[in-house]
């Protein structure tokens, strides 16, 4: 392996731990050299989109040579190699041995990974290794706040990203969030995303947590009656009123029939398209049903 492969994994390494952005970018080559990145004061910093093989290529043969097993040396290639592939399992379990060792230091790691997330926000092991890092920090050191605005800026770049909710849904349960304050929160987002059927399962999620009544699902029933009076073709709302009618249906206290019949006569108000047609077909099979599979 020549000193000129290691000489520029190591200059991608540097201008990676330097950066405050990363994005892939089509770099223009020509036949005397090859463009690999191009760094803008130390700040931005763009990899060539037309060059992902030959640098992955390189990373793994460097982690898996046995000339390139130094704690640093491993440090640089899987950073580098994590830029293009955030799903290696490989890359990820020898930082954690470097960050357990303290080769690598945990606050420069998580602004790494913050770079990464704005790169790949709906990457599952990024979420899975920062809820790690975040437990050996210490649970009590975490800044929710900052987590939940992660949450929100990854759940903005990628549509349907569960991996984002997954993590807010780990910081709902091990720091110290206002149930009724999140759902505020998750009603503004929906707003501004009413497509996105992963912010309505992390809803249903935290009607989980809450005590449930009826005037807590007349409630949400209302709200969602109020998108769909504008927004009556959108298939997430629809989905997620189907939710709260089960949810509603497990009441003992409740009158099924009533509750049914009342959901039939309320989107005969609602403009008929494909979504309405179905939910009403549900409707009309659970009323025939007596919604006895709901009383167990």
């Amino acid at each position: 392996m020549s000193i000129t492969n290691w000489s520029l994994i190591s200059l991608l390494s540097s201008s990676i731990e330097q950066c405050k952005s990363i994005e892939f970018m089509p770099l223009t080559s020509t036949d005397e050299y090859k463009v690999y990145c191009c760094c803008e004061e130390n700040i931005y910093l763009c990899l060539n989109i037309l060059e992902i093989k030959p640098i992955v290529n390189l990373c793994y043969s460097f982690i898996f040579s046995k000339d390139y097993q130094q704690d640093n040396q491993l440090n640089i290639s899987t950073r580098v190699l994590l830029c293009y592939i955030t799903e290696c399992l490989t890359s990820w379990n020898i930082r954690r041995r470097l960050l357990l060792s303290r080769i690598i230091n945990i606050q420069e790691e998580l602004q790494f990974l913050d770079i990464l997330l704005n790169l790949k926000p709906k990457s599952e092991q990024l979420f899975r290794y920062r809820r790690w890092i975040l437990k050996q920090e210490g649970i009590d050191k975490v800044s929710t706040n900052k987590e939940l605005e992660l949450c929100d800026r990854t759940a903005e770049k990628h549509f349907i990203n569960y991996a984002s909710w997954l993590h807010r849904r780990w910081i709902i349960q091990y720091l110290n969030v206002n149930i009724d304050e999140e759902l505020e929160r998750n009603r503004l987002w929906l707003e501004n995303n009413l497509s996105d059927s992963s912010g309505y399962s992390f809803r249903a999620h935290l009607l989980s947590k809450k005590v449930l009544d009826e005037n807590l699902i007349r409630n949400e029933l209302n709200m969602n009656d109020n998108m769909l009076e504008f927004y009556y073709d959108r298939e997430s709302l629809w989905i997620y009123r189907q939710t709260l009618i089960f949810l509603a249906m497990k009441f003992e206290m409740i009158d099924k029939k009533q509750l049914l019949n009342k959901e039939l006569d309320s989107i005969k108000n609602i403009q008929e398209n494909f979504f309405s047609n179905k939910y009403s077909r549900l409707l009309n099979t659970l009323l025939s049903s007596d919604g006895k599979q709901f009383r167990t």
